[in-house]
């Protein structure tokens, strides 16, 4: 008679237990990034996958910048990244300078306008035309 029911709630509570971070497999914290669009009031709503969305971008940027930052302190010969590593990563890199101008970058190479399309040969005669 030690509780019954709310015994096997709790054990079941313990188990399945973990962030929305890990559960999104993010370093940057899912919560605190909901946290701070509440707070920000950027929106009257939004979906519950906004903050998994908004987090994963932030992780993806940081570790880009991160990268690029990195590897020039490695060519300068230097253990640490310091601000005017970070600051040549971002001149170098434009998709970084795009994003932190404010700008939003366009995906280069993802979608074709039809013009386009109907102008370039297709493959299929391109192969036919080095055959013979």
């Amino acid at each position: 008679c030690s509780g019954g029911p709310s015994e096997g709630s709790e054990a079941k509570a313990k188990k399945s237990r973990s962030s929305r971070s890990s559960r999104a497999g993010l370093l940057f914290p899912v919560s605190r990034v909901e946290r701070q669009l509440r707070r920000g009031r950027f929106a009257e709503r939004f979906g519950a996958r906004a903050p998994i969305y908004l987090a994963a971008v932030l992780q993806w940027v940081t570790h880009k910048a991160m990268d690029m930052a990195g590897k020039i302190s490695k060519k300068s010969k230097q253990q640490r990244i310091s601000p005017s590593h970070l600051q040549m990563a971002v001149q170098k890199s434009s998709v970084l300078k795009q994003l932190l101008r404010g700008g939003v970058p366009r995906r280069h190479g993802r979608a074709v306008p039809q013009s386009q399309r109907v102008a370039s040969p297709s493959k299929k005669k391109m192969t036919k035309s080095k055959k013979r």
